[in-house]
């Protein structure tokens, strides 16, 4: 237990830090606001545009590694979706939010400091692969069924095109895309670029953690506990132990790919499924306390995970 500590606390002092500095007015929410735009514009794009560009690919992009995590995750949207709507009596809308909260963990600003502390390298060259495609997978989920479910019943292509065309001006993954085309042209970066491109991708994990508990420090847990109870039960447990078993009795994967898998998908509710939640005008309430609770419930969840797969 105490290796187990040594690995996470470091990683939840700094989001409890960041919190502390925002409830006790050492710093205000425009302060915070500006550190998670330098993180989401600039040191995670850069951050990942560096790991990327250095990766071996034939190792990263696994298919059994992809498949482990992802048949995880719609599963657990799916397992999600319907229990809220059949158990909890929610509408068809409200119910995909909830899903959405299930399905979109925080692989980024939570998941890479994780399993970089936990795993180091290798672990995080399989981490990368799967945040590569995290983003479109969910949001094509997320936006495909809530345009089914919708009461209409017809699919908004123009929503979905509207939605990929904001994803291509994404940073992060405009910040990876080049870091693909970089490494397959074999491209080295000069000494004089290399240096700043490193010391701006050592400051984005700290500085994530720290700006995300300042912005969970704004959102109070509200809404229905139960339904809240639900996603971080799948979240946190039904989600790695579906990839656990995949990984583990399906595609036999690598030591390294099922610590990065299993990890990786024992992350909390991330921020992205409350802005999900704000497009459709519902689950906000869900989606930002499922958010703030799953967090500090990982800190143990994780550990939990780190345990398993070690």
């Amino acid at each position: 237990m105490g290796i187990l500590l040594e690995i996470t606390a470091p990683i939840f002092v700094l989001i409890i830090f960041g919190y502390l500095a925002i409830k006790f007015k050492f710093l205000n929410h425009t302060v915070t606001q500006g550190l998670m735009k330098f993180v989401q514009n600039v040191a995670m794009p850069v951050l990942l545009f560096n790991a990327v560009a250095k990766m071996d690919l034939s190792l990263g992009f696994n298919h059994g590694l992809l498949l482990s995590f992802y048949l995880g995750a719609f599963v657990s949207f799916i397992l999600a979706l319907f229990l809220t709507y059949k158990v909890f009596r929610r509408p068809w809308e409200e119910s995909v939010v909830i899903g959405f909260t299930a399905l979109f963990g925080n692989t980024v600003l939570l998941g890479l400091a994780v399993v970089d502390r936990a795993f180091g390298e290798e672990a995080l060259a399989s981490t990368y692969s799967i945040i590569a495609l995290h983003a479109p997978f969910c949001f094509l989920v997320g936006i495909t069924s809530m345009e089914a479910f919708k009461e209409s019943g017809k699919m908004n292509g123009a929503t979905l095109i509207s939605v990929f065309n904001e994803m291509g001006k994404n940073a992060i993954i405009i910040g990876m895309l080049i870091g693909f085309i970089t490494n397959l042209l074999n491209i080295s970066l000069p000494a004089i670029a290399q240096l700043p491109v490193d010391m701006i991708s050592g400051a984005a994990i700290p500085t994530a953690l720290f700006g995300l508990g300042g912005i969970l420090a704004q959102y109070k847990p509200r809404g229905d506990l139960k339904v809240i109870i639900l996603v971080c039960t799948i979240t946190l447990i039904v989600h790695p132990t579906l990839t656990w078993l995949l990984a583990t009795q399906m595609f036999s994967l690598s030591y390294a790919q099922v610590q990065s898998a299993v990890l990786t998908s024992a992350m909390p509710p991330g921020l992205n499924a409350f802005i999900f939640a704000t497009m459709y005008k519902t689950g906000r309430k869900v989606a930002a306390s499922s958010a703030l609770i799953g967090t500090v419930i990982s800190i143990f969840t994780a550990s939990l995970a780190i345990y398993w797969v070690s």
